[in-house]
Parts: C-alpha cells; structure tokens; sequence
C-alpha cells in the first residue's frame, strides 16, 4: 500500500481554505479514483462536476489540487505528527471505495 499527500482547496461564502489528506492506496490511478470520488461528494448536492477537477455545490466549491507519492519517511513523520486524516481506497478505479482508519465510509463522514 502506497501513501499519498493530497490536497484540496474549498470555498465557502467566498472563503477559501486548503485541507490536506493522506491517502492509501495500491496505485496511482486508485488514489486518484478515490480523491477524486471524495471532491465530488465532499458536500450534499452536487451541482456541477467539472473535468477540471473542481465540483460545484449550493454557495461552495472544491477543487482538487495537488497528490504527491510519499516515501516511507515522510509517511512515517505525517503519520506521527496526527493532524492529518488518513483515508484508504480499494475497490478499482471505476468504483473506488473510500474509508477512514476507523472503517468508516466517505460517504457516511460527509453527510
């Protein structure tokens, strides 16, 4: 299992704020299914899904930003600092699955 750094950046009533994740996964394409499945349901309602990797929500976006392969040290210093979520993703990239440590679905954690 590989760990990636991945960012996002939000917007809501016209503040913006970048929230960085971890996130496992076997693959490039696999991490990249999952942080995409989790921008597109970041929020309740989806308006517009966007090819730019930004996803459009009643008065709020998201925009994908930035996914970076970690070494095994720099896993091991995020991972010991505890301040960023951690989320793995299975499944295949047509249908990724996301959950937290805890086994708790994406889905579930953004309603």
């Amino acid at each position: 299992m590989n760990t990636w750094l991945t960012g996002f950046q939000t917007e809501t009533h016209c503040t913006e704020t970048d929230v960085y994740m971890l996130i496992e996964a076997e693959n490039l394409a696999l991490a990249e299914a999952g942080a995409m499945s989790m921008g597109q349901t970041w929020w309740p309602g989806v308006k517009e899904d966007s090819a730019d990797h930004c996803w459009l929500f009643p008065e709020r976006k998201v925009w994908f930003s930035s996914i970076v392969l970690l070494d095994d040290v720099e896993n091991t210093v995020l991972r010991g600092l505890n301040f960023l979520d951690r989320w793995i993703v299975t499944g295949t990239p047509e249908w990724p699955v996301v959950r937290d440590r805890f086994d708790m679905d994406w889905q579930e954690y953004t309603r």
